[in-house]
């Protein structure tokens, strides 16, 4: 099986049970992350990670787990996407977000929550498009 098969089975095993805001199945803000990179991109490492971006923040999936897995290419990339620290009024703090395929898949991320944001409070709107900004 392939590394872009296996993330997919991967987050689809380590999320089966959560959902969005809305009610949604979280896999579907997955789905929707990797659409958007797909019409920019159609690398594997790329792909693969947007499918585990929210693994280490969502689930009990560490970064030593994604590096056994998947490899440092794929892990790092995740890793460099995690937030850091407590969440202050702006949202969570992302040190590490340094690399172009980061910064492409954080980008997707932003853009599938900005699509999905209906069922949030007036207030986490806000503060999402306050942050959405910078």
């Amino acid at each position: 099986m392939d590394t872009l098969q296996r993330a997919i089975n991967f987050a689809y095993r380590k999320h089966k049970d959560q959902v969005d805001d809305s009610g949604e199945p979280y896999t579907k803000h997955l789905s929707q992350v990797v659409e958007i990179l797909e019409v920019v991109t159609n690398d594997i490492v790329i792909l693969s990670a947007a499918w585990l971006h929210d693994t280490i923040e969502d689930t009990q999936t560490t970064y030593g787990d994604l590096v056994k897995e998947f490899g440092e290419e794929v892990a790092d990339l995740v890793h460099e996407v995690t937030h850091e620290g407590q969440k202050d009024e702006y949202g969570y703090y992302f040190p590490r977000l340094h690399s172009r395929d980061a910064i492409l898949i954080k980008f997707a991320d932003r853009l599938s929550n900005l699509s999905r944001m209906d069922s949030w409070t007036k207030g986490r709107r806000e503060q999402y498009l306050r942050k959405s900004k910078f």
